[in-house]
Parts: C-alpha cells; sequence; structure tokens
C-alpha cells in the first residue's frame, strides 16, 4: 500500500514538473504566429505588412507564393536555428550605425544596406572566408585592389600589402562597399537582351546578388531567361538565399517585438580618425596605447586593417614616408597628435606668426616733406 502511494506521488510531481517547465519554455520563446500556420511556418510576417512592404526603396509583394515562401525560410532560419546569431548581428548593427549610415548615406545607397555586412561577415573585420574574402564587407583580393576605370568618383580600390590591409578598416572598407554598390547600381554598363546598353542594374536587389555572385554572372542569367527581375532568375544556392536573408534580417530589426526579440541597450562606436598622417619613425601599438592612455588590444580594435601580428604603423616603405589613416578614442584627437609630436613620431611644424597689419595713415596724418599747419 505504502509502495503504490509512493509510485503515485512520484508521478505526480513528475507531471507538475514537466507542467512547470512546459510554462517557462512557452514564456521564454515566442508563441507561433497563428497566421504563418497555413505557409508551414511557425513565424510570419506582422499583419502590416502581409500584402507586402518597401525595402531598400523597392516594393517586395507578398502576393507571389515564391518570393513569400523564399523570405519566409530565412526568417525562420534564423529565428529558429541561427536566433542567438541574430542578436549579436542586431546589437552589432546598433553599434555600428553611427559610422556605417553616414556613408551609405553619402553615396545614395539604401540604409538596409547595413544589413549585408551581418550576412558577409557579421560584423567581424577579421572575417576569412574560403574563398579568400576578407573583412568586414568580405571583398575579395582582386576586386579590392582593382576600381573603376575612368570613374574616379565610384573608385573602391584598397590598399593591401605586407603591412596593412585596408579590407579591415571599418571606415575605408564601408567607403569602398559603398561605391562598389552605387557603380553597380548606377555606372556598370549592363546590356539585357535586345535593350540598349544601360548604365548600371538600376535595381537594389540585383545589385547586391552582383555583390554576392559576381556581376557578369548575374547579367548572364538575366539575358538566359528574358527577365529583370532578381526573383525570376536561378542563381547558386547561396546568391537565392542572400537577397531573402538580407530582408529578413531587416524585417525582424524593424519588427523586434513582433518576433520576440530583445536586444540589449549597447554602446555605439565612436572614434576619431586622423588621415593622410606621416610618422618620423614606427609607432608601436604598445607606444601608442601608453599616449591615449589605453591597451594595445584597445588600439588594434580601432585599427585592424593592421595584422596583429605587425602590431605597428611603419614611418616608411622603403625610403618613402608612408601616409597612414589612424582612428583614435572619440575626443583624443588633438592630445594624442600633441603626444606624437612631443615623442619625436611626427614633425613639430609650428604655425607661422601671423602677418602685422599694416597701419593706415589717418587723414590728417603728418607727411614728410610737407609742413603740418595748426592754429596758433
Amino acid at each position: 500500500m505504502i509502495q503504490s502511494f509512493s509510485r503515485v506521488f512520484l508521478t505526480a510531481c513528475l507531471a507538475v514538473f514537466l507542467f512547470c517547465s512546459a510554462i517557462t519554455q512557452a514564456s521564454a520563446c515566442p508563441s507561433a504566429h497563428m497566421a504563418s500556420i497555413e505557409d508551414g511556418f511557425r513565424y510570419g510576417f506582422p499583419p502590416q505588412i502581409t500584402k507586402g512592404f518597401n525595402f531598400a526603396g523597392q516594393h517586395v509583394s507578398l502576393d507571389r507564393h515564391d518570393i513569400r515562401y523564399r523570405i519566409l525560410k530565412e526568417l525562420n532560419y534564423l529565428l529558429q536555428d541561427r536566433r542567438s546569431r541574430v542578436l549579436l548581428w542586431l546589437q552589432k548593427a546598433d553599434e555600428l550605425k553611427p559610422v556605417i549610415s553616414p556613408i551609405l548615406r553619402k553615396y545614395e545607397v539604401p540604409s538596409e544596406f547595413i544589413f549585408l555586412a551581418a550576412i558577409e561577415s557579421s560584423y567581424n573585420g577579421r572575417a576569412m572566408s574560403s574563398a579568400g574574402a576578407y573583412g568586414f564587407w568580405q571583398f575579395i583580393k582582386s576586386t579590392a585592389m582593382c576600381g573603376p576605370s575612368g570613374c574616379d568618383q565610384y573608385d573602391w580600390k584598397m590598399h593591401i600589402n605586407h603591412w596593412k590591409d585596408d579590407r579591415g578598416d571599418l571606415v575605408i572598407s564601408t567607403n569602398s562597399a559603398a561605391k562598389y554598390l552605387a557603380w553597380m547600381y548606377r555606372v556598370k554598363k549592363v546590356t539585357l537582351g535586345d535593350k540598349p546598353e544601360q548604365e548600371g542594374f538600376r535595381d537594389w536587389f540585383l545589385t547586391a546578388a552582383a555583390y554576392n555572385a559576381g556581376p557578369g554572372r548575374v547579367t548572364q542569367r538575366l539575358n538566359g531567361f528574358g527577365s529583370v527581375s532578381y526573383w525570376d532568375i536561378p542563381l547558386p544556392i547561396e546568391t537565392e538565399r542572400y537577397v531573402p536573408r538580407w530582408i529578413a534580417v531587416g524585417l525582424i530589426h524593424k519588427y523586434r517585438d513582433y518576433y520576440g526579440v530583445q536586444i540589449p541597450n549597447s554602446r555605439t562606436i565612436a572614434f576619431d580618425t586622423i588621415d593622410k598622417i606621416r610618422l618620423q619613425k614606427d609607432l608601436p601599438f604598445a607606444s601608442m596605447a601608453k599616449l591615449l592612455n589605453s591597451t594595445p588590444r584597445g588600439v588594434w580594435t580601432l585599427n585592424s586593417h593592421i595584422p596583429p601580428e605587425k602590431a605597428v604603423f611603419p614611418a616608411r616603405s622603403g625610403k618613402t614616408l608612408i601616409e597612414h589613416c589612424i582612428h583614435v578614442p572619440k575626443g583624443s584627437r588633438q592630445k594624442f597628435l600633441a603626444q606624437l609630436a612631443a615623442h619625436g613620431y611626427t614633425k613639430n611644424v609650428k604655425e607661422p606668426p601671423a602677418p602685422k597689419a599694416k597701419s593706415q595713415p589717418t587723414k590728417n596724418a603728418f607727411k614728410p616733406g610737407v609742413a603740418k599747419l595748426g592754429k596758433e
């Protein structure tokens, strides 16, 4: 009798425990969106965009089942299988927005392209792909080192040598990525079918696809299938998912509450840039950290275009002085420049004294050889 009672009691305790666990898990994980069940997915679209929405200045119609399916597939993949990564992406996007957004705006590239860097590198300036693409925006070396001919406005060329790789610099690489995107959108010669040659894809989804797969391949598929739409052409599987995933990240960012994504408030990145500075002697990160009252790792974090195995801004390449782009903590620029001069890293050039203003003679001023008459 006692054993039977014990079994019943333990069974009841186990049932209560499992019920409480289920309640806890349900509260921790957002519930399924009922409107998306018919699509076969846990997460769907917010009610205000069920018919369609604008992204990067272009309309996305959700009336087409194939487009709807491709975006929902990426939404659910990110929210269910890569949720922790998405949280990191959105937090980093908030931190880097003060740096990236103004550069995109400068070249009239839609602000949503900030999320392209998330897909490319997870906002990691040291990311290296199996194909050799490197940095925040994953440029391959050949593309990074050869800008467009006859188009200085969008020249994205970067410097890559034994002591630095501009692809790892947030400011330089973002400028190059924005120029490259703008060039493909507005300038690159594109011939589609029997139509006259046009300047640029004039479509941001095609431009994003070309960033991933290359403009030549995208143009070939458009011509092969007689289409002018990204959604209507088959592309390599990575590119097939690239644009829908980019859109999905943007939707999660915009509708965080709807998708149950909570991002802690983080400190936005802020730094000053000293451009085209020439050094008289090598500046190691360790010495730079002392001048800035920082740490060598802190210096490298702001200047990740310098490989960690180098950890120095060299003064010369052969006998030629090198022009550097150096990032320092916000508000420390002037003090750092003074410290560089005081410790012999730069020439202490004094400002020439302002020329003295010549005194103008007054109306009754004495002129040599002329008697000054007055009242007696």
